[in-house]
């Protein structure tokens, strides 16, 4: 069932948005009197609901289907089942279920099978509660879930340079792409709030010494929201954070001598940490763990490839692939084009391959300057920099991972978003910074 926007659903949404607006505008004219910075908050926050309610009508009058109706549709049917008055429903909320045992529709049922599914299906039927059932005001309140871990990270980048809150701006919240694949009632709408939330805490602890109980409750809520809906993130967060940690350490230290003899005591701990966590998630990350790498990328490419073929999504190839560590990595600079430059404007399809092929011109116009600026000196820039090498330390590996996988333009404008969103913010400093880097 596709909903439909209907004189209830208005109403609701009229509710909800002078609620958000209401308290928003209180919090703004009581933070923006010691940051100035706050001064963007109801724009990103107007940006982000738009764009979500943009996505919602699109799919639902225009391309009328996606993943968004069958998670709405299987959180219905589950928040059907749940009953107040007979307690003991809540089992299949609370706990793992055969959705087979429970009364949901067969069309949705099979999906709940999978854990990452389950728990935004599990999310989404809480936020069906708070919504009144509405798809809609489902809508916003996701919207506002990833404004607010997105405001955090532009937060974090703006105080680390002042001079650059408004260009933070332009890439975290302008976008068009990253702003439509990331407002919807989508897996990828929480998971890039998280990830705001995870810049968030680790620059506090690390970086300005601050928050610190808060700060380890946004470390842990962050990685538990990522870890549930795309665990395979984890993997390339934690060791760019590492990287970002380590450095920052290293540049507290005024003598050349103990950084020098501290780095490979530094190095050692982080990796040692690195892989005890790793571990410890590829036991339980099922299908994206290390040992079913292989049998997950066939699997990816086998049901992308067919989307492509059968639903006209705009399927991609990176050529004839040997399915070894040789075979795949020899794609690394094939899948990082496709997640950056594609598709070519030769290649749109649709709407969505359109505002894709403009942005991709963008992305390489802006890498181009970036290079002719910096020259040679930007390897350099990148190593030394600290927020530079983080950034890119998670934007190239995961543009790789998802290039590679996706095999369509429909599935890799959303799959991309994060690679983007570090990639972005990365060329704004390297452009917009001054030739002295750190250490």
């Amino acid at each position: 069932m596709i909903p439909q926007l209907e004189l209830y659903d208005g109403c609701l949404m009229i509710i909800f948005l002078f609620i958000i607006y209401f308290f928003g505008i209180l919090y703004v004219q009581k933070k923006k009197k010691q940051e100035p910075i706050y001064r963007y908050f109801l724009s990103g926050l107007t940006i982000k609901i738009v764009g979500g309610i943009v996505y919602a009508l699109y799919h639902a009058y225009v391309y009328k289907g996606g993943d968004t109706f069958v998670f709405y549709n299987a959180a219905q049917d589950l928040a059907n089942y749940l009953s107040f008055s007979d307690p003991s429903t809540f089992g299949a909320y609370f706990s793992g279920f055969n959705p087979s045992e429970y009364d949901f529709s067969p069309d949705y049922s099979y999906i709940l099978k999978g854990t990452d599914v389950l728990f935004i299906v599990k999310l989404t039927c809480l936020f069906y509660f708070i919504a009144g059932g509405s798809y809609f005001v489902i809508t916003i309140l996701f919207s506002f879930l990833s404004f607010l871990g997105l405001w955090y990270a532009f937060i974090t980048f703006s105080r680390l340079y002042e001079s650059l809150s408004y260009s933070f701006f332009i890439v975290i919240f302008c976008v068009p792409t990253m702003t439509l694949w990331s407002s919807g009632l989508l897996k990828d709408t929480v998971t890039i709030g998280a990830i705001g939330w995870l810049i968030y805490g680790f620059s506090n602890l690390f970086i300005f010494n601050q928050k610190f109980f808060k700060s380890f409750f946004h470390i842990l809520f962050s990685s538990f929201l990522i870890f549930m809906l795309k665990s395979y993130l984890i993997y390339l967060l934690y060791p760019a954070f590492f990287i970002w940690v380590q450095s920052n350490i290293k540049s507290k230290i005024n003598s050349a001598f103990l950084r020098n003899m501290i780095s490979p005591l530094l190095i050692m701990s982080m990796v040692g940490a690195l892989i005890f966590i790793l571990t410890s998630f590829s036991e339980n990350a099922g299908k994206y763990s290390l040992d079913n790498w292989q049998n997950t990328l066939q699997g990816f490419h086998s049901w992308h490839g067919h989307l492509a073929d059968t639903r006209d999504q705009s399927g991609y190839s990176l050529g004839e692939m040997e399915y070894t560590i040789v075979g795949v990595l020899s794609k690394v600079p094939a899948a990082i084009n496709v997640t950056f430059f594609r598709p070519y404007p030769w290649e749109i399809r649709n709407i969505a391959t359109l505002l894709g092929a403009i942005e991709a011109v963008f992305f390489l116009g802006f890498t181009i300057l970036v290079i002719v600026r910096r020259r040679l000196q930007i390897f350099t820039y990148i190593y030394k920099n600290k927020e530079v090498l983080f950034l890119l330390s998670f934007a190239f590996p995961f543009a790789f991972i998802v290039g590679l996988s996706s095999y369509n333009f429909g599935a890799l404008s959303r799959y991309k978003i994060p690679a983007e969103l570090f990639y972005l913010i990365a060329l704004v400093i390297i452009y917009k910074t001054p030739s002295k880097i750190s250490k």
